[in-house]
């Protein structure tokens, strides 16, 4: 046990040691030399001096980076697995005036933090006994007018790290299929309306689900899915199997060497992800011909077959259906409470690395974005704000094919360009929570 009287004595050896140096070895620094010092290699205790507009990026578009940014923190890793049974921050307040409600800027309900295995996916280990990785950790001000010592000002506070490596599970699950809480045609405890187990989309799927209520923030997902879907297009029950980013198993014609896609998502209390155009890879269209139509329809399947092979789809799905979340050695990860937008400076305080695997600065996908160019992160707003790029949400797999209902020709036409109009509104997916707990708890 290390008490507060070892330590005592400790410092006070070490006190007696650097007495009984002879005076020459230790050499008198000017006042400009200690400022130029802001830490040594091997130091437990880090800091830095960021100035104003620094770094690279700091003139692009959006950057608000005009702050003394000081960072003060500690070269360690620290381990944590922890259960919170509701995390609210940032509640009323000046963001009030961006919902017809009062929110939060970050409300979650039931939030697990856990382990991984290295390939960046849940093992059998995971749980209570995994561990969820933060690799030197810090805290960060934003100080405005940081040359006047009557005008100073703090208008930014940052707690991160440089890398963490974990997930995150998250919500409740009403439709009796695993999960904390799972139950049949119960009324949603956390947000009200009933669950309905049979509906595949809309209002009767999300009423099955609590979790992320709103968050604010910056997400940089990689996302894939294998949607299976059923539209009645001029009287026809055409069944299509699509999929889009990579999946393992495969599914659909996608596999774990496919394209990766990613979608940025940022903005002050978020409650839906909206992929706008998801390039989706169509393995199979069935318009389910029959004796009765099929002189029409036999043609029209012959046709599909051979022209359609690729289009693209929207999906928006709200985020309580989201019940596990990857962060695989995502780096800039941080969380910040700010008074008004500042831009904060990446932990390298250089851009993004352009040479990791799955990530969308990586060239070699063809999907980079302006912030992968910046040694500043993406404009944090005023209130709370969680900065997590790197994310993932991968496997998506509905479990039922998903009955879209009627589609007229012009939207038919249409998913067959970027511009396609078909929006599949909150699928029911296959992302359940996982648990975290010990024993029989059903959250700790």
């Amino acid at each position: 046990m290390f008490s507060a009287s070892s330590f005592l004595t400790s410092m006070a050896c070490g006190i007696s040691l650097v007495l009984s140096l002879p005076s020459s070895a230790m050499v008198a620094l000017e006042d400009g030399e200690l400022s130029d010092i802001t830490g040594q290699n091997g130091s437990l205790f880090l800091s830095d001096h960021i100035g104003p507009n620094e770094l690279t990026g700091a003139g692009s578009a959006n950057t608000y980076a005009n702050f003394d940014f000081y960072r003060m923190g500690m070269d360690v890793k620290l381990n944590l697995n922890m259960n919170i049974a509701k995390f609210q921050l940032g509640c009323g307040g000046v963001n009030d005036l961006l919902t017809t409600t009062p929110a939060c800027d970050i409300d979650i309900d039931y939030l697990s933090f856990m382990g991984i295995n290295p390939a960046g996916t849940l093992p059998s280990t995971a749980g209570p006994d995994s561990m969820f990785e933060l690799l030197r950790p810090y805290v960060e001000l934003a100080i405005k007018n940081g040359s006047s010592q009557t005008q100073r000002e703090v208008v930014g506070l940052k707690i991160g790290g440089q890398r963490i490596n974990g997930a995150l599970s998250i919500g409740r699950d009403y439709t009796g299929v695993g999960g904390y809480g799972a139950e049949s045609n119960l009324v949603n405890q956390e947000n009200g309306g009933t669950c309905n187990p049979s509906a595949t989309v809309g209002a009767g799927v999300l009423n099955c689900h609590s979790g992320i209520n709103s968050v604010s923030g910056f997400l940089a997902l990689e996302l894939s899915a294998a949607i299976r879907a059923r539209a009645n297009i001029l009287g026809f029950n055409a069944d299509l199997d699509t999929c889009f980013g990579r999946m393992s198993p495969s599914q659909y014609g996608c596999n774990s060497t496919t394209t990766p896609f990613f979608v940025d998502a940022g903005g002050t209390r978020l409650n839906t992800l909206h992929v706008a155009a998801a390039k989706l890879n169509i393995d199979n269209i069935d318009l389910n011909c029959n004796f009765f139509n099929f002189l029409i329809c036999s043609p029209a399947q012959a046709l599909a077959n051979v022209i359609v092979d690729e289009g693209y789809g929207q999906l928006r799905i709200d985020t309580r259906l989201v019940h596990y979340l990857l962060t695989p050695n995502t780096e800039n990860f941080f969380l910040s409470v700010q008074r008004e937008p500042v831009s904060w400076p990446n932990y390298s305080k250089a851009p993004p690395p352009s040479n990791v695997a799955f990530d969308s600065c990586n060239p070699a996908y063809g999907q980079t974005t302006p912030r992968c160019f910046s040694a500043y992160a993406p404009a944090a707003n005023t209130g709370w704000w969680l900065n997590a790029p790197g994310a993932k949400i991968l496997n998506i797999n509905p479990p039922n094919r998903l009955n879209v209902g009627n589609v007229d020709v012009g939207t038919a036409i249409s998913l067959l360009g970027p511009e396609g109009r078909l929006i599949i509104d909150n699928p029911k997916i296959d992302l359940r929570r996982q648990d975290n707990c010990h024993g029989a708890a059903i959250f700790c």
